[in-house]
């Protein structure tokens, strides 16, 4: 681990009587990101997990929300190793490129599952969606791969042209933002842009998914119903609102800190670092502890224990009959009552 990590080493004799010094702020930001993304790399385990079990979760946007859990899961990992500056040029360039594959990866999945949500409301009026054709489902996906891998594969194009013609970085330039940042022309361009189009994106088709799912739950007549509908499409809603604001915040932060200076503004660096690292455990929590999967969770826990007690039973019934059996070897319960009438 010396080759990789000898620049920000920790360093107990840092203190001064004023407070702490820069190296010793930033090892402890990077026990920070280290600690934080320990926490989400467990908390997007259980999740990813947690969505591949049950099929009732693996729907359009289930799966789409699996393949952006994996991204997110692959970005918190790449960005651990890269935490507190990289020795070697070639490592700490391909950290780059992967980070900011997989970063806009992440917002891709989102702008997808968003639009996903806005053509289930559209297309299912009633509170059961109707299956649709294995062949018009196959097509769908494919049309999201395209957009959610083609995005961020255009961008790293992209930014490895312009970081070869345009401006000849420097790998130092890297190691202040942990492996991740480029020259600012470049992020601006490559990343910022793109980001900025796809949250856009998510915003219009959340304020129509809003108004479509308001529009269907005026047409049910049945009170239950609509009450159910309602409360199903808000959840949703709901949750993809606070993963939306999640990310929007970690990548303003991300900006602010890249277009300034870790050292003449730290406080959106910090900030940046304190979300990037809890954004995997907050998005866990979002996507596993809400009422819909509590629920499935609750009705396979119930399926299991009404097949325990059916075993129990069939046993009880069968520790009866030997009773019964081994109460009929006593002497007095081996005679005929009443005596049989004769042939």
């Amino acid at each position: 681990m010396e080759s990789i990590y000898p620049r920000r080493v920790p360093v107990m004799g840092n203190l001064t009587g004023n407070g702490w010094t820069v190296a010793s702020q930033e090892s402890v930001l990077s026990l920070i990101v280290v600690l934080g993304s320990s926490v989400s790399l467990v908390g997007l385990i259980f999740a990813f997990i947690t969505y591949s079990l049950f099929s009732d979760l693996r729907t359009m946007s289930g799966t789409a929300l699996m393949y952006m859990l994996a991204n997110m899961f692959l970005t918190q990992l790449f960005y651990v190793v890269g935490v507190g500056g990289v020795q070697e040029d070639n490592l700490c360039l391909c950290l780059a490129f992967g980070i900011h594959y997989l970063r806009l990866a992440i917002i891709s999945w989102l702008c997808v599952m968003t639009y996903d949500m806005l053509i289930t409301f559209r297309n299912n009026v009633n509170l059961n969606p109707r299956p649709e054709p294995v062949n018009v489902l196959i097509s769908r996906f494919v049309k999201y791969s395209l957009f959610a891998w083609g995005v961020p594969s255009l961008s790293v194009i992209a930014a490895s042209v312009m970081r070869v013609t345009v401006n000849h970085q420097t790998i130092d330039n890297l190691n202040p933002y942990n492996c991740w940042f480029f020259e600012k022309t470049i992020y601006n361009v490559t990343f910022a842009v793109p980001a900025l189009c796809c949250f856009a994106a998510i915003v219009d088709s959340l304020v129509r998914s809003w108004l479509t799912a308001r529009a269907t739950v005026g047409l049910q007549v049945d009170k239950k119903t609509r009450l159910k509908m309602h409360r199903k499409r808000t959840l949703q809603l709901h949750l993809y609102v606070k993963i939306a604001t999640l990310l929007f915040a970690v990548n303003v932060f991300g900006y602010v800190a890249r277009n300034g200076s870790p050292a003449s503004d730290p406080v959106a660096w910090i900030a940046y670092n304190v979300g990037h690292s809890l954004q995997g455990i907050l998005v866990a929590l979002a996507v596993t502890c809400n009422c819909q999967v509590l629920k499935i969770y609750t009705r396979s826990f119930a399926r299991r224990r009404r097949r325990r007690p059916r075993n129990g039973s069939a046993t009880a019934l069968f520790d009866k009959r030997d009773n019964d059996i081994s109460d009929t070897t006593y002497l007095q319960n081996l005679t005929w009552d009443p005596v049989p009438l004769p042939v």
